[in-house]
């Protein structure tokens, strides 16, 4: 997805979306977010990366046993792809994901320090300390094998906690204190460890919301803060919000009325 009003030759800043799963996929639909950045400049894109649904067995069951790995060098061949196309500017990428996004994402930015800032929601760092509490079965069936007591090294191998010295990147760390699919200690040991090593990073919990967000006011501040972030570190800028434009002043007999709406004005 390129800007509205871009021209051809020009290299502008990318933002590379992972999808969760690891089977889910990117389908060809309207995307309000998206749109955002779009208009904010950015070039978006969308892999259908090994693992993803809806292109043949071989390719969903491409990374079983291989999370991280084959997934993670899909992702960066398209982004070189684009590079070389020419509608990139290779010093300007942020990269974003939820849930699997999250996941590989963490893995993304312990292999490479090519993006400028990453925005993880959801994720899960350190496979074995989930074991039991949330994202697990699919994983051990199918992803890594085994349990951390009988496969102990890849269960580590595939953890970004493991490799969480090799990242540069800045981080924000996103997550749900209700969500029992991939549990919040799980962004917060992130978050503790690279404080620990003085890496740029930060964390925003989010009370009572669970794997998908579900409150307007918490998904309102979660994009904000996404774009936040990667202006900050992708382009060097100071965002602010855009303000909401005054509501025209209610009659008297209507103020009674909507009461109950205050709590929604930001």
């Amino acid at each position: 997805m390129l800007p509205p009003g871009y021209e051809a030759g020009t290299r502008v800043p990318l933002l590379l979306h992972i999808h969760g799963g690891p089977a889910g996929v990117f389908t060809n639909s309207f995307r309000p977010q998206y749109q955002v950045w779009a208009g904010l400049g950015y070039a978006q894109l969308m892999p259908n990366v090994r693992g993803s649904s809806g292109y043949s067995d071989d390719l969903l069951r491409g990374n079983m046993y291989d999370i991280g790995d084959g997934d993670y060098e899909d992702l960066m061949s398209g982004v070189d792809h684009v590079i070389a196309q020419g509608y990139v500017d290779p010093e300007r990428m942020g990269v974003r994901g939820w849930s699997y996004g999250g996941i590989l994402g963490g893995r993304t930015i312990t292999r490479t320090h090519r993006f400028k800032a990453a925005s993880l929601g959801a994720g899960v760092y350190d496979w074995t300390s989930e074991y039991g509490p949330g994202f697990n079965h699919d994983v051990r069936l199918w992803y890594i094998g085994g349990t951390p007591w009988d496969n102990p090294d890849a269960w580590r191998e595939r953890s970004t906690l493991t490799h969480v010295k090799q990242i540069d990147t800045p981080v924000l760390l996103l997550h749900g204190m209700s969500d029992p699919v991939d549990t919040e200690p799980q962004s917060m040991m992130l978050f503790a460890a690279l404080k620990d090593l003085g890496k740029p990073v930060r964390y925003i919990r989010f009370p009572r919301e669970p794997h998908g967000f579900r409150e307007p006011r918490h998904q309102r501040t979660r994009d904000v803060e996404e774009i936040r972030w990667m202006q900050r570190y992708v382009l060097g800028q100071d965002w602010t919000p855009w303000e909401r434009k005054a509501e025209p002043a209610k009659d008297k007999d209507d103020a009674s009325t909507d009461a109950a709406d205050d709590t929604s004005t930001d």
